[in-house]
């Protein structure tokens, strides 16, 4: 059996070197314990894979990846059913899995629910690319689907990947299936999904109680999904620092652009923007929770709790605003004059 697991995962995993653009959002690492690590965004300070553990090595694991038990840290089974695990409790597991972490590795001002992790850990990462060609191969159900997602959006295989189990070549219970482009290309994708799911409720993914807006069922297949830059360096949070300006705002704004959000972390344009007792004509949105891609259009209004943050790129510091959980996100309907805040 291990025997096996070296052949295929050799297969797919990419060695470290290779990866000169830096970690990916989506991109699955293995670590050098063997377990399965989820990067989550395009910043990732200070020689760090920013994301989160997914799957451990574990012989009573109810997952098996290339013939061996894994334990996944993010989803565990309840009266039969599948159920998210909170992040405040997979960041206790993560603790106790790795002592030697620091207790603030989570704590990264942009996101709370991720932890930073030594770049030096990762042995090799999955290319989505070739993580796809792998798997419609391998399985003839994973080809019918990507193919016919190919068709109905007219996006050439040459733009397509796949990340989550399939990047480990594992048939799972959906395809993640992640499109290469330009911001445009992608949204342009994200306009014929919410076309499709909201004139044709039968293929809706309703999951953990919400519809998922970036999901559908093509081919009997769930689609889940994921988007990445054609050209890395249209990523806004990539290559900069991050400080903290202030802690636990209140804010108020429209939003005016979403071209970015279908990444992780989203990134909102919003104008008539109100931070505490503070107006501003425009402001960037950052939100480190994947959760909610392509859920804000233009013309929402939002209200939010979050923190002031400096964005440090090629030496200019630009104020914005950022928020490491959705649910601190909150449309509400646009009251004439200036916002009501809680703590006036």
């Amino acid at each position: 059996m291990s025997a096996d697991f070296d052949r295929e995962i050799g297969r797919l995993l990419q060695p470290m070197e290779k990866l000169t653009d830096g970690p990916l959002d989506s991109m699955y690492f293995m670590q050098d314990d063997g377990s399965f690590f989820f990067a989550r965004g395009f910043w990732h300070p200070d020689d760090k894979v920013v994301g989160k553990t997914i799957y451990i090595p574990n012989p009573d694991g109810k997952t098996i990846i290339q013939g061996r038990r894994y334990e996944s840290l993010v989803k565990i089974e309840e009266d039969g059913e599948q159920v998210v695990v909170p992040c405040t409790a997979h960041l206790e597991r993560i603790y106790g899995i790795y002592p030697e972490l620091p207790p603030d590795a989570h704590e990264l001002i942009l996101t709370e629910y991720h932890v930073a992790f030594p770049r030096d850990r990762m042995i090799g990462y999955f290319d989505h690319r070739i993580s796809l060609a792998y798997s419609m191969d391998r399985y003839p159900e994973i080809k019918k689907a990507v193919e016919a997602v190919s068709e109905l959006f007219q996006v050439p295989l040459e733009r397509l990947g796949v990340t989550g189990s399939s990047a480990m070549g594992r048939k799972g219970a959906d395809i993640d299936l992640v499109f290469y482009g330009t911001p445009e290309e992608n949204m342009e994708v994200a306009h014929k999904i919410w076309g499709i799911v909201y004139s044709q409720p039968e293929r809706q993914v309703i999951e953990f109680g919400k519809m998922w807006s970036l999901r559908l069922w093509v081919e009997g297949a769930e689609i889940c999904t994921f988007y990445e830059y054609a050209d890395i360096n249209d990523a806004p949070i990539r290559d900069c620092e991050v400080e903290l300006v202030k802690d636990h705002v209140e804010a108020y704004g429209k939003v005016a652009g979403h071209l970015h959000s279908l990444y992780t972390p989203l990134i909102l344009n919003l104008e008539d923007v109100y931070v505490d007792d503070d107006r501003y004509d425009n402001m960037d949105l950052i939100i480190y929770d994947g959760s909610v891609r392509g859920e804000f259009n233009k013309g929402l209004h939002l209200h939010l709790h979050g923190r002031l943050v400096n964005i440090i790129k090629n030496g200019q510091r630009t104020l914005m605003l950022d928020v490491v959980d959705g649910a601190d996100i909150h449309r509400v309907k646009m009251r004439e004059g200036i916002p009501h805040f809680e703590h006036h």
